[in-house]
């Protein structure tokens, strides 16, 4: 038993170093759009109006929503049944279906899209009508390089998923900027940016497509796509719900309120969910893939070990960003946004604790997704998005835009709730729960003495530069201190580190 016991030791701990060097080849991918944001913003909220930004976060979200529809079933399928596909030898059948799969449900999806557009053109704002070409242009190219990027992830091809998601990030951003600043194209040359550096990169994408399987429509099969729907279609409700949590309050507040409170609403919501996504999406993107690989080879035993290590790590990352953006909101708002938009940095921390709570969402639901019980995860989300709709529809008359996003946390705190209860059943997430209250301690002691000792500083960059050296050097020292952070863990920490770096390629010299 001993013998059995130290194994499963030794290979949970492969099992974590593998995680560790693929999380941090994703990190890039969350990295590059949280600089680049730090970048678009400040030019955006500096050469649009609130109004202008308000109509583009009005387009952006119905985009993603008849995205969400369009490809959801295929991208969670995907993830799942790559593996399955390969062991039958079936690659090319897997790929085939994939591809002709989102490029004909998005084509449809745009069609029907553009044609609803200009059928409701007089009843429709000017400002949507205005972007709803370029609109269901994104619709039908951005998305469907999104959707196929999920091929290298299923496969734990994480070099090639970040290569193309940075490369397509940096050329849309950099043609977007040039459309915002020179022929000042406002809401439009974001959109028309980020088309065409998606197009640019096309052809690398399908070239790296083709090295996994056949494009031809040939491989376009029956039983393929009847798999897919099988497994994904209760998602579609799941991911319109998840929308619905995220980006209904935008219609919200404009119907309530004004445009140009969606577009302040949206800059802060957007700065803060971006900055938390650096953390949570690395670790969410590699845990998926992982623990349906070990649960399939290893077993249930096995995963829950690595489900249980995973939530100490995301604790370990998450909690000093969360308490470090509530302690510098103020002075980070005022260096990158327009002074129109600044009064708004009091929904940074609030969206960072949403963004982290629906990280932990994906962890509890490890369960229910392994064995399938997607019909559960949908009836979850709808639950919490009913739930977020009609808090917001009560409380956006009253208390204005805030009321969204504190609507939004309150939701999300649902959705862990129903998502926990119900997948115990299934696979019991076992919560290190005094090693999470180490963290978080030190986390608030970290925040704590930002905001003290800088709290009262005006904005400017070199006070927001201290600040976060100041915090890391805190947090680290406070973790330690409390005993968040053990010898062994220390030592494996850094093997983790050294096997990530050389597998990045960098060696010591």
């Amino acid at each position: 038993m001993a013998d059995v016991s130290k194994a499963a030791v030794l290979l949970l701990k492969d099992i974590l170093k593998s995680a560790g060097g693929d999380a941090l080849k994703y990190f890039p991918v969350r990295l590059v759009p949280a600089l680049t944001a730090l970048i678009t913003v400040p030019v955006f909220t500096r050469m649009l109006t609130t109004a202008d930004y308000g109509d583009f976060a009005l387009v952006t979200s119905t985009v993603s929503l008849i995205a969400l529809v369009a490809t959801s079933w295929i991208n969670g399928a995907i993830v799942r049944f790559y593996w399955a596909y390969d062991k039958l030898g079936r690659r090319d059948d897997f790929i085939g279906s994939t591809v002709w799969s989102l490029a004909s449900t998005l084509g449809l999806a745009a069609a029907l899209a553009l044609a609803f557009g200009y059928l409701f053109a007089d009843v429709l704002p000017p400002g949507i009508v205005r972007l709803l070409p370029i609109g269901v242009a994104s619709l039908a190219v951005n998305n469907f390089m999104l959707s196929s990027l999920q091929v290298y992830r299923a496969a734990n091809k994480a070099s090639a998923y970040a290569i193309l998601s940075v490369a397509t990030t940096i050329t849309a951003t950099s043609m977007s900027i040039f459309f915002v600043t020179v022929p000042q194209l406002g809401a439009y040359g974001i959109l028309l940016g980020a088309v065409l550096g998606n197009l640019i990169l096309f052809p690398f994408n399908l070239y790296h497509l083709r090295k996994e399987g056949s494009l031809s429509p040939r491989h376009l099969k029956r039983d393929v796509v009847n798999d897919f729907a099988g497994y994904g279609l209760p998602l579609v409700p799941a991911a319109i719900s998840s929308w619905l949590l995220v980006l209904a309050d935008r219609y919200i507040i404009g119907f309530i309120q004004t445009t140009g409170e969606v577009g302040l609403y949206s800059v802060a919501y957007g700065l803060g969910d971006k900055v938390m996504q650096l953390i949570v999406m690395p670790l969410a993107i590699t845990m998926g893939p992982v623990m349906i690989r070990t649960f399939e080879q290893q077993g249930q035993d096995l995963a829950q070990q690595v489900q249980s290590q995973f939530t100490r790590y995301f604790s370990m990352a998450t909690m000093p960003l969360l308490f470090g953006i509530a302690a510098v909101a103020r002075h980070f708002m005022g260096v990158f946004t327009g002074a129109e938009f600044r009064e708004a940095y009091p929904i940074l921390a609030i969206v960072a604790t949403a963004a982290m709570l629906n990280g932990l969402v994906q962890i509890a639901g490890t369960g229910v997704a392994l064995h399938k019980r997607t019909t559960i995860t949908m009836s979850n989300t709808l639950t919490a998005a009913a739930f977020n709709i009609v808090a917001n529809i009560a409380l956006v008359p009253v208390y204005g835009y805030m009321a969204a996003a504190y609507t939004t946390v309150a939701s999300y705190l649902l959705l862990l709730g129903l998502t926990y209860t119900r997948s115990r059943p299934y696979m019991a997430w076992h919560i290190p729960w005094f090693d999470v209250g180490r963290i978080v301690a030190a986390a608030a002691i970290m925040g704590g003495a930002i905001f003290v000792i800088f709290g009262r500083l005006p904005a400017s960059v070199g006070v927001l530069a201290v600040e976060v050296v100041f915090g890391i050097v805190v947090y680290a020292v406070a973790l330690l201190a409390l005993g968040g952070l053990k010898p062994d863990e220390r030592a494996f920490a850094g093997e983790l580190g050294r096997a990530a770096l050389a597998r990045l390629g960098w060696r010591r010299r």
